[in-house]
């Protein structure tokens, strides 16, 4: 469990280092506006010392001093105002600094100049102390800056203190005498020291004052951010104070041995204890009554003596004695040494919300339970339908290979197409179950749209004729010629389209146009189906997609139908991660537009016997055992199976499958799933587990749920047909399972599913 525990801690302040760099950039931003605001009065000076040079010499040697000065004293307050204060601001602390430090330099060096031209100019008779008295107003005028900028003001005091005895040094050694000094009497001797000693004094005291205000400025700082905190903590505390009081969940807080401290008035809600009671009362003793059960529970405790926090679910007993459940969230309130001070408890009432949950899983228990009864009664339906249904459509397929008039084959069509109809509603129940519960699976294959949508129109040509209908079909030429989806449910879906516009089409035609578009998100088929039928009215037209709906109650009256083949192709389409949709005016015809998806493919192999060279009948000496407990099923297979050169054998159930399996020895074995006495997946079982040479195994199955026809494959077999059984698919399936059994030499042999195989 994570840690979540809490420790007070105060506001986080700015680290030393921070709070050095921004003194610094301070002082340095004042010192260079304090020099630039200041220049007016340097100004004053340089005009009335050059002004007092010029009675000492000519007009032009104080004209270049003036200007010497003036030069100097403009370069470093343009620096200063433009490079130093951006630095300081936003750029680089150290090159500002720098630059603050080389224009003060150069400041000092025109100042030494300016009195230099005086003293130079004089020579002989020049006077030292009014050098000594310039230089010494220029080393107070530093001294004033020292405390803001160190490195700038001395600097330049370096400079003036220096250039008095270079002056005196200079004169000497090209006088060749000391007479300089000579020339200071006693009392000059004495001021100059007493100026010296007043500077360094009147230095000294103005750095200790600026250091003495800069502390004072801080603890005054201080002062204002430790009260700025404590009225935020302040603030802070009394919102805290009023969200524990009036949370709508109980907050407690305990102290090390769980005695109550505090509990919000949601506490006296939930528990029925007043703040009076519950204070100074062991937690545990409190909440749990007399129930030894309860207090014998002791998983809050211990995580309180490790001073851990502790999240979960635990039962309580209110003040008039009732259970209930808490969601508790427990954790520790930690001092500055990290061991915890008190815990705070907060705990919201889930009685409602676990029994909501048990009768929630007994909801979802139930819907399960009728999911399953729901999909086993549609597998028993599917099961009981198809396998008398096998027996009309067989028994009227045979009946339309005899000898009928004109009367017999009317009866005999109407009987087939009337059973292909029920056929057609029991595959679309079957196929809206599927969708409704996720289970339609799609099986991708490589085949030629061209192709796949001719022959559909070829088993719609015959309706639309009946009706007079022109059925067109044009492809464009963008549309690829082989592509990779699943073509059964283009098949599905085109035959609805296709099928609804011939049956509310009374006159003109149904066209169809497939072409190919293709976006960021891929590649995909479009089939867009034009009529010419009643059309469909715009109110009409958000509905029509909707389980069991058709455009008006007199058209389920005069066209018939379910109104299940919208529904299921958009089903499929969302499925497939297509699209349908639907233009249409009243009286003026529909078009349907569908997108299916799909992947680039190659021409795909030819499955063996499925060439144009293919045997009409099967080779002789095969040997095929039929396991049908069905007598009307069997009696089909077998008029099937009656004009092929093989040997067939019957076996009424599953152990008659198994025994006839070791006496007969067939190649092949169509095994129904549903007998007596041994299930087909039971009989495989003991096949499988015979020392024979195995036959392949075939299932009969009427279920029509791949979840169900997976445990075909899982118990041995080789593959599956699904009922009802055309004579067309059963013998197409059997040659190509002959052609494989020669090709490879051996009875085992694994077929690939075909059209009308499951």
């Amino acid at each position: 469990m994570k840690d979540t525990s809490t420790v007070f801690s105060p506001i986080a302040r700015p680290s030393a280092q921070e709070s050095y760099l921004r003194t610094r950039r301070k002082l340095l931003l004042s010192y260079a506006d304090e020099r630039v605001s200041r220049l007016s009065v340097r100004l004053v000076l340089y005009t009335l010392g050059c002004s007092i040079g010029y009675y000492a010499v000519d007009f032009l040697p104080a004209l270049l001093s003036y200007i010497i000065l003036l030069t100097g004293d403009a370069i470093d307050c343009l620096v200063l105002r433009t490079v130093v204060r951006r630095e300081a601001l936003v750029g680089s602390l150290k090159r500002g600094q720098r630059w603050a430090t080389s224009t003060s330099a150069l400041q000092g060096l025109t100042v030494v100049a300016g009195v230099s031209v005086y003293y130079f100019k004089l020579g002989d008779t020049a006077n030292i102390l009014f050098v000594i008295g310039a230089l010494g107003l220029g080393a107070v005028n530093a001294a004033i800056v020292l405390p803001k900028n160190p490195a700038a003001a001395f600097t330049r005091l370096t400079f003036y203190i220096m250039a008095p005895f270079l002056y005196v040094g200079l004169q000497a050694l090209w006088s060749n005498s000391w007479t300089p000094f000579v020339m200071m009497d006693v009392a000059g001797t004495m001021l100059v020291f007493c100026m010296l000693y007043m500077f360094l004094a009147f230095t000294k005291s103005g750095l200790s004052n600026f250091r003495i205000t800069q502390d004072l400025e801080r603890q005054k700082a201080e002062m204002k951010a430790m009260y700025a905190r404590m009225d935020r903590d302040r603030t802070e505390l009394q919102q805290l104070s009023l969200v524990a009081r009036n949370a709508n969940d109980s907050v407690i807080i305990t102290d090390r041995e769980r005695r109550i401290v505090w509990v919000n008035d949601a506490f006296t809600r939930v528990t029925g204890f007043s703040f009076a009671e519950a204070k100074g009362t062991i937690i545990a003793d409190l909440l749990t009554g007399a129930d030894q059960a309860l207090k014998a529970i002791n998983t809050i405790d211990l995580a309180v003596e490790a001073g851990q926090p502790f999240r979960g679910e635990v039962q309580n007993v209110t003040r008039d004695g009732r259970k209930i459940w808490l969601d508790v969230n427990l954790f520790p309130i930690r001092g500055a040494d990290g061991e915890p001070e008190f815990f705070v408890s907060i705990e919201r009432d889930v009685t409602e919300s676990r029994k909501l949950a048990v009768q929630m899983g007994q909801a979802r228990q139930a819907a399960e339970e009728g999911a399953r009864a729901k999909a086993e009664f549609l597998a028993n339906m599917s099961h009981e339908i198809r396998t008398p249904l096998t027996g009309v459509i067989g028994m009227a397929d045979l009946l339309s290979e005899t000898n009928l008039d004109e009367e017999q084959g009317r009866y005999t069509d109407t009987i087939r197409g009337s059973s292909q109809a029920l056929m057609a509603i029991i595959n679309d129940i079957l196929d809206l179950s599927k969708l409704d519960a996720g289970r339609m699976e799609l099986h991708p294959v490589s085949f030629a749209p061209r192709t796949c949508v001719q022959e559909t129109l070829d088993l719609l040509t015959p309706a639309a004729r009946s009706k007079r209908l022109e059925l067109c079909f044009e492809m464009e030429g963008n549309a690829p010629e082989f592509v990779k989806a699943d073509d059964g449910r283009l098949r599905q879906v085109i035959t609805n389209i296709v099928g609804n516009a011939i049956k509310f089409t009374e006159e003109g035609g149904v066209y169809l146009k497939l072409s190919h578009e293709a976006d960021s998100q891929g590649s995909r088929l479009v089939c867009e189906v034009a009529d010419t039928g009643i059309g469909i009215s715009e109110e009409n037209q958000a509905h029509i997609f909707d389980h069991f709906t058709q455009a008006e109650a007199a058209t389920t009256r005069k066209f018939g139908g379910t109104g299940l083949g919208l529904s299921i192709s958009k089903h499929i389409l969302d499925v497939m991660g297509g699209s349908i949709s639907v233009e249409s005016k009243e009286g003026a015809g529909a078009t349907f537009r569908m997108a299916f998806p799909y992947e680039e493919a190659e021409r795909p192999a030819e499955l063996p016997g499925g060439g144009d060279e293919a045997p009409k009948t099967l080779a002789a000496g095969l040997r095929v055992l039929v396991a049908e407990d069905n007598k009307t099923n069997r009696f089909l297979l077998k008029k099937y199976l009656a004009d092929q050169p093989i040997e067939l054998a019957f076996a009424k159930d599953g152990v008659e499958a198994v025994e006839q399996v070791q006496s007969f020895a067939p190649d092949l074995v169509f095994m129904d799933m549903s007998m007596p006495r041994m299930s087909g997946i039971e009989a495989t079982h003991a096949i499988r587990e015979l020392n024979i040479v195995q036959p392949s195994i075939v299932a009969l199955t009427a279920h029509a749920f791949d979840e169900e026809m997976q445990p075909c494959l899982d118990a041995g077999m080789d593959d599956f047909l699904t009922k009802p059984i055309r004579k067309a698919v059963l013998l197409e399936w059997m040659l190509r399972f002959q052609a494989q059994l020669l090709d490879e030499g051996t009875a085992k042999s694994d077929v690939p599913p075909i059209e009308g195989a499951a």
